[in-house]
């Protein structure tokens, strides 16, 4: 059987002319239907699904693909087809080509079912041995890692109205289109076409895996009408406990989360650290910024005993941070703080909200590169907050123990007896009850221990940094106090 052959010199401007021609027509919101083996699969069973039969191997190019089956919680099947010297091929779809591990497998499952996403292998860890450092699958979002890493905090093409009352929206890449590599690539480039209730775009991912992998972004959105958040760059992540914040319920573990702390780089020069949290209530919280250098998501602390997890090797879950491509202008950096109980659920979100949104049916073009790594190789240049630890003042009710641990830059070089002095201020009501600057010879780092007191019906906005002879030499660190509960 020959299969068709679709037009030449394929484009990021022919994706952009099929979001255009998508936001003139009506949104189709009917989904197709899957068997209810796959539907009713557990998160565990649909992972022994496996496709044996990688696009490319064996084609002497320096990367594979690997396709997922509808099923789990990835009920919605995207077309993908591949790019060869600007020609679009069909990738077509092969049912032999999964293994089902011990799952009881119907025999009428469809043989035209579809995939729902792919993931990106390349000889990362293992040469020449192939290793999957990128994957594609739900809505719109894409998760990556470097070498030696494992999956945790994710990206996501557009978020919208996130933890807004009339409920999030999520988009959804409903077409892909894989770029075949050439020998000796060391980059692989993959078109996307999105589509949802109210916003439609082209999107072009250009991939490198490595010691840090990144992913640049080339983006144009239309919106089919206004929404009350639009947001750019969105990452999604998981904090449950960990370091005096957040609800343990019994959990043995010192600390389970796949990121510590909100980094924000603003054009002015400032750095700000902000620790996460697990709140008892859904907290919102926005940084207005103006030419934003970027910000991300960091796992600071990289050693197994901060979380003793055998399995879940939280150490080794990727940092991530956004570099705007040219001038994002003024808008706000948006932290999104979710309640949970449990490791299982991504409660953690933070995009860009740019001041101005754009007008219906307008394109909106933006671009930015992702790195997802481990160690932070010189990306934040000023000493910052390694650590953050909360407890509970023993004398006063309702005061809060603050530790911040100062490292890095400058830091590693100063003696003990170096002028460095502590700014620290609590807004709404707060009490600072007492505060002190401590150094720890051997490590080189400065500890602030405060104790605080918030407002019983206000959390206070505190913010801490250092200085020496005047100049300010560190991150500004700032965090949500709430009072202590009883």
């Amino acid at each position: 059987m020959t299969l068709p052959v679709y037009a030449a010199e394929f484009s990021m401007t022919t994706v952009e002319t099929k979001a255009k021609a998508l936001v003139d027509s009506a949104y189709d919101a009917k989904p197709l239907p899957i068997p209810a083996f796959l539907k009713d699969l557990t998160p565990e069973q649909y992972a022994q699904i496996q496709d044996v039969s990688p696009l490319w191997r064996g084609d002497n190019v320096p990367f594979e693909a690997q396709f997922y089956l509808p099923g789990s919680w990835f009920h919605r099947p995207v077309v993908i087809r591949s790019v060869v010297n600007g020609v679009v091929r069909p990738v077509p779809f092969t049912l032999e080509h999964f293994s089902f591990g011990d799952l009881n497998v119907p025999k009428d499952i469809p043989s035209e079912l579809g995939y729902s996403g792919f993931r990106l292998l390349a000889p990362l860890d293992t040469p020449p041995h192939h290793n999957e450092f990128i994957s594609f699958l739900g809505a719109t979002y894409f998760r990556a890692v470097g070498k030696d890493a494992i999956y945790g905090t994710s990206a996501r093409g557009l978020g919208i109205d996130t933890a807004q009352p009339s409920g999030e929206i999520f988009p959804y890449f409903k077409q892909f289109w894989l770029v075949r590599p050439k020998a000796g690539d060391t980059q692989m480039v993959v078109y996307a076409l999105m589509d949802s209730p109210v916003a439609t775009g082209a999107y072009r991912f250009t991939i490198q895996p490595g010691d840090s992998s990144t992913v640049h972004v080339d983006a144009t959105i239309y919106l089919r009408k206004p929404v009350q958040v639009l947001e750019l760059a969105p990452l999604t992540s998981m904090y449950w406990h960990g370091h005096g914040r957040g609800v343990t319920a019994g959990d043995w573990h010192p600390a389970q989360h796949d990121s510590s702390d909100l980094v924000m780089a603003n054009g002015n020069g400032e750095w700000i650290t902000r620790p996460i949290d697990n709140p008892l209530h859904i907290q919102t919280t926005t940084y207005d910024m103006d030419h934003p250098e970027g910000f991300g998501l960091i796992q600071e602390d990289r050693h197994f005993s901060a979380y003793e997890g055998i399995e879940t090797n939280y150490q080794r879950r990727p940092s991530v941070w956004v570099q705007p491509d040219g001038d994002w202008g003024k808008g706000q950096v948006r932290l999104v703080e979710l309640p949970t109980n449990n490791r299982d659920m991504d409660n953690i979100a933070v995009f860009w909200v740019p001041e101005h949104e754009p007008a219906p049916k307008t394109p909106l073009h933006f671009a930015y590169t992702l790195r997802f790594f481990l160690n932070n190789h010189g990306l934040i240049p000023l000493p910052h907050p390694v650590g953050t630890y909360l407890g509970d003042d023993a004398k006063v009710p309702g005061a809060r123990t603050v530790v911040i641990d100062f490292a890095g830059g400058a830091l590693t070089k100063l003696p003990g007896t170096a002028p460095v002095q502590l700014h620290l201020d609590a807004g709404n009501g707060a009490k600072i009850l007492s505060q002190k600057l401590e150094w720890e010879k051997d490590d080189h780092f400065w500890r602030v221990i405060a104790v605080i007191q918030p407002q019983p019906d206000s959390p206070s906005n505190v913010r801490c940094f250092l200085t020496l002879n005047n100049q300010v030499m560190s991150n500004t660190w700032t965090y949500l106090l709430h009072v202590a509960k009883e």
